[in-house]
């Protein structure tokens, strides 16, 4: 299922309940009931929930099963001791104690929705941050209307707009993924939703993961073959072909076809990845980080020249090819071209 895009019209929503958690007032405001669902309100979360699930910078968690008040509370829900309301009236009023205690944390509307998709049921936890905006009033003075604009500070996200703080948990597993912001907290910069919130241990992103492998792969090409453009092109194909279908990368196999002569260099690779928090021999890579990262290649002259090329193109002799001259400087061909636009 991480591979797979998904899509709002694959998501069922089952139940939803908003609860408004803002610091400039003592109290959280608290839903007593669910709210009512309609096309546009269901399509909106559904939306949201998609854009989460999708993003590549969610990470992987696994709750700490001590002193957690947060697991406790998922748990007396999905064994039926109490019901939906119940379960995110307890889990909001905990998030606003914490968000109380520490003034950094953005005020926001917590949505709560159980869903259903491919046959699995899940909580989506939205934390909806306020965002500043300015609307249209209208003012009655001196028996005439006046038209004029004011800020409004409880914005909620559009559907075009990111959410920046979430979690997804699947209610069967209790597998959890998590987009976590990074927040001053007495001092120090901390992911508060994984380490005071939910209490859970997570592991790198596909973002984090993919970038951790691009700079060991850097480190790599800068100290053994700063000046061979085809041979950084080669690796960068070889990182693109060591992917399989379900979007699993083989670190060591990646290693051995990239710097077949180089033990020294895949030592560099390999301790330089362990520094970034990767020790598995396999890493696993979403769709979207996929085609972020591989879509197009940018090569940039010393000149200031900037070319985008799509990755097909890339290390195909037949569509382009990197020439150095006798003088050491170096040519680009590109070739087989219909129109120039």
């Amino acid at each position: 299922r991480r591979f797979t895009m998904i899509k709002p019209e694959e998501i069922q929503i089952k139940k939803i309940i908003i609860h408004i958690l803002d610091t400039s007032i003592t109290m959280p405001v608290m839903s007593m009931d669910e709210m009512p669902t309609s096309i546009d309100i269901n399509d909106f979360f559904a939306h949201h929930i998609c854009k989460t699930t999708n993003d590549d910078a969610l990470r992987n968690c696994v709750f700490d099963e001590e002193y957690n008040l947060f697991l406790n509370y998922l748990k007396e829900y999905r064994d039926e001791i109490i019901d939906f309301v119940t379960f995110s009236k307890q889990t909001a009023g905990q998030l606003f104690s914490i968000m109380s205690a520490h003034i950094n944390i953005p005020s926001a509307d917590l949505a709560i929705i159980q869903y259903r998709y491919n046959m699995h049921d899940y909580l989506a936890l939205l934390k909806l941050n306020y965002q500043n905006t300015f609307i249209h009033f209208t003012d009655y003075e001196s028996d005439v209307n006046i038209n004029t604009i004011i800020q409004h500070r409880t914005t909620l996200p559009n559907y075009g707009q990111k959410i920046t703080e979430a979690a997804v948990i699947d209610l069967e597993t209790f597998d959890v993924q998590l987009l976590d912001k990074l927040v001053d907290i007495d001092g120090e910069k901390k992911h508060y939703l994984s380490t005071l919130f939910f209490k859970c241990h997570t592991k790198l992103s596909s973002k984090e993961q993919m970038q951790a492998v691009k700079t060991a792969t850097n480190k790599v090409a800068k100290k053994y073959f700063d000046t061979d453009i085809e041979k950084k092109a080669e690796i960068t194909e070889k990182l693109y072909s060591n992917l399989n279908e379900e979007g699993e990368l083989d670190l060591e196999s990646f290693a051995k076809e990239a710097f077949p002569a180089q033990d020294e260099a895949k030592e560099i690779f390999f301790s330089t990845l362990e520094k970034k928090g990767i020790d598995e021999p396999k890493i696993a890579i979403t769709e979207k980080t996929i085609n972020r990262t591989f879509e197009k290649q940018r090569i940039k002259t010393d000149e200031g020249i900037e070319i985008k090329i799509p990755m097909d193109f890339y290390n195909n002799p037949q569509k382009m090819e990197f020439v150095t001259e006798p003088n050491g400087k170096i040519s680009i061909i590109i070739k087989d071209i219909n129109k120039i636009m």
